[in-house]
């Protein structure tokens, strides 16, 4: 499935994952969330690699997160409610990029992407990644 969105040449990605009613060409859409009668499920990642870290977000609106960039580890975000801007930047680059994600929507970051959740809306977030979390791999660089 290609990506929404794309910025940084492709190292930040952003879908906005279709809702689909069971029988909807449910079948080969990996990523999506079905509209089931006991409540949504949404299925935000399907690949060979391992998931090695996964953490739960709370979105307070006026908080930022992160400020921050990883050389090892690359993470994914998909927003359960609520709404927040992520803030991306090649440290290399002055410029700032901001993804809008919503309820529905995932993002996948590079490692070596500086990054910062800007909330905007009450909610939650999940936030994974194939690789262990290392305190060590947390480079403090400010985007927002």
């Amino acid at each position: 499935m290609a990506p929404t969105e794309e910025y940084l040449s492709g190292k930040v990605k952003k879908w906005s994952l279709p809702r689909l009613s069971p029988g909807r060409e449910a079948d080969g859409v990996p990523l999506k969330r079905l509209v089931l009668a006991q409540g949504e499920l949404a299925q935000v990642y399907d690949a060979e690699d391992g998931i090695r870290y996964i953490a739960c977000i709370e979105l307070v609106p006026g908080g930022v997160r992160g400020n921050h960039l990883h050389r090892y580890k690359s993470e994914w975000i998909y927003v359960l409610s609520g709404s927040t801007d992520l803030l991306v930047k090649d440290p290399d680059a002055a410029q700032v990029e901001t993804l809008r994600l919503a309820r529905g929507d995932l993002a996948f970051i590079a490692t070596g992407v500086a990054h910062a959740l800007r909330v905007t809306g009450v909610g939650e977030a999940i936030e994974f990644s194939p690789a262990k979390f290392d305190p060590a791999d947390v480079y403090r660089h400010p985007v927002a």
